[in-house]
């Protein structure tokens, strides 16, 4: 008896698997501005129609709190709870304008940010600050077990990516995540592996 209770206190954790879902586009994707609280664009609904029958049964849904990932949740007729850490970047005073306004008003202050991760020119936060809480969030996730969705941003997947694979924080201007993108990792109670990453829509 004793030794049977031993041998399920060892027992190893439940394999994790975490599919991040970028949400689908906005007004700002198509004017290529930093992102904004705003809706989705109206094509999404279609778009998410091809998209639905792809996605895995899951265990547990979150969502990102802005307008945009909760629609996109609803677009597949999902509740999610909110995960606050998984929000978007906090672009300050930039937020909603397009790269080459920001460099028309300050290009000193675009090329820091563009080149130091922990910058912040725009008094908004960092891009090594949005790291720090969206790991923390996912590192939480490691013992949860089955097959967890979550909803957010282009540039949360980005950041996570650049994390699981221990690459500077620099490869986020070198990685390219579409709306509907996906990253899905595993886990098996201590790290993160890569299992995914890409559009689904590529096979619909």
């Amino acid at each position: 008896m004793g030794d049977e209770t031993q041998e399920t206190r060892q027992k190893p954790p439940r394999a994790t698997r975490l599919t991040l879902l970028c949400r689908g586009a906005t007004a700002s994707n198509r004017l290529s501005r930093l992102a904004s609280d705003e809706p989705l664009l109206e094509r999404e609904w279609e778009r998410a129609e091809r998209l639905a029958p792809l996605l895995p049964a899951c265990d547990a849904v979150f969502c990102a709190p802005e307008a945009s990932a909760r629609e996109t949740a609803a677009l597949f007729g999902l509740h999610p709870a909110i995960a606050v850490p998984l929000r978007d970047v906090d672009y300050g005073r930039w937020n909603g304008l397009a790269l080459e306004d920001i460099a028309a008003q300050g290009p000193a202050d675009l090329q820091r940010w563009l080149s130091d991760p922990a910058a912040a020119p725009h008094g908004g936060e960092s891009f090594a600050a949005a790291r720090t809480r969206c790991i923390s969030w996912l590192d939480d996730q490691h013992a949860v077990g089955g097959h967890l969705l979550a909803i957010t941003h282009a540039i949360v997947l980005k950041l996570v990516l650049a994390h699981v694979l221990d690459a500077p924080l620099q490869a986020i201007w070198r990685t390219d995540v579409e709306p509907f993108g996906a990253l899905t990792l595993t886990s098996d109670g201590r790290r993160w592996a890569l299992r995914f990453f890409g559009s689904p829509l590529a096979f619909a």
